[in-house]
């Protein structure tokens, strides 16, 4: 009995070693090097920067948790579709790999059509990552599809110099949409380049699908309807 509690023992110890060096060789064991996570970075209402604000009047009464959401992206929102379920608590959420903002555009045109889409949905787009010649101007048309009643989220893309008119151009929604909201991925992981696999656009590690829902989390509680 006594040579199996020893055993117990030194298996432990050794574990606790174990455990030990690897966080001293690799900082980054924990996902964040020991650092703080990164805040996710979200543009709102006239182009204020922050994950949370105070909201006053009509805008104090709207929780996005009251409403149906939609999410269309690509393999990174893919990747992340188990983390974003439990963030948001369900919803639809697409993600696959290689898609563009003119897929993006169908899939939501296929949910309108369906009647899947309700006056009071939140679609969130997740599709700056795969450019084409068509990537600005299919993203408006998604901007020119929303209707009173719903409100629009769209995540920049990280890791691409083709993907800056883009990203510039979701920056620039919210200051002339009160109900856009942009979801700044490519500042958010910024923060924490190590989440991310070698290409510098994937997501390697967990803690990086847990930020990229936690972004979308932080998007949707600033979030605002069409008037």
């Amino acid at each position: 009995m006594k040579t199996i509690i020893w055993v117990v023992i030194a298996f432990v110890a050794a574990l606790a070693v174990s455990i030990g060096i690897r966080l001293y060789v690799d900082p980054d064991f924990t996902g964040f090097g020991g650092d703080a996570p990164p805040s996710p970075v979200v543009t709102h209402l006239g182009g204020e920067d922050s994950p949370s604000v105070k909201k006053s009047g009509d805008a104090a009464s709207y929780d996005w948790k009251d409403h149906p959401v939609f999410v269309v992206g690509d393999s990174l929102t893919q990747g992340a579709r188990s983390a974003i379920e439990s963030a948001i608590g369900g919803g639809t959420i697409d993600g696959k790999q290689n898609r563009n903002m003119s897929d993006g555009l169908s899939i939501i045109q296929r949910w309108d059509d369906t009647g899947a889409l309700t006056d009071d949905a939140i679609i969130v787009v997740c599709l700056a990552h795969n450019i084409t010649d068509g990537t600005l101007r299919d993203a408006e048309k998604i901007v020119g599809m929303i209707r009173p009643g719903q409100s629009l989220i769209m995540m920049t893309g990280h890791g691409r110099s083709n993907m800056m008119p883009i990203n510039e151009y979701i920056r620039s929604l919210p200051r002339a949409y009160s109900y856009i909201t942009a979801a700044d991925w490519d500042l958010t992981v910024s923060q924490s380049p190590n989440l991310l696999s070698d290409d510098g656009i994937h997501v390697a590690k967990k803690q990086g699908n847990d930020l990229y829902a936690s972004l979308i989390v932080s998007a949707l509680e600033v979030a605002q309807p069409m008037p």
